[in-house]
């Protein structure tokens, strides 16, 4: 068996073991259904990717790249960039409707507190 070939059934192993973890976050609830279609998509490509090594080989030449793993890299570099702004996109989104929901739980109590000392004032008036 070749360095090649070993170098192929790792990275076929590695990608069957992390779509696996992503089936039973999934499965476990720790992860909804758009993230792991996402990830699942990626571990499909590193599937493939891995089944196919020359298609690496026959992209690096086309885009002029002498290395072809540092075409991966970059791949990888880019596809890390899309989650991290995802995720920064997603927290923002959470941390405004936090504070819509803060803002909407202080109200409230704001007006059970006026409500509870208008009854306590009336119930008072009525005693005197």
């Amino acid at each position: 068996m070749h360095n090649h070939d070993i170098l192929r059934w790792f990275i076929l192993l590695c990608g069957i073991a992390f779509a696996a973890v992503v089936i039973r976050l999934l499965l476990r609830q720790r992860i909804n259904t758009r993230n792991s279609v996402s990830w699942l998509l990626g571990t499909t490509a590193i599937l493939i990717i891995s089944a196919n090594p020359d298609w690496i080989d026959r992209l690096a030449d086309l885009l002029g790249i002498a290395y072809p793993p540092t075409l991966l890299f970059l791949l990888s570099t880019l596809v890390l960039l899309v989650v991290v702004l995802y995720q920064s996109i997603q927290i923002s989104i959470l941390n405004e409707k936090m504070r819509q929901l803060a803002q909407h739980v202080a109200l409230t109590d704001q007006e059970r507190s006026a409500e509870t000392r208008t009854e306590s004032n009336h119930a008072a008036q009525h005693e005197a």
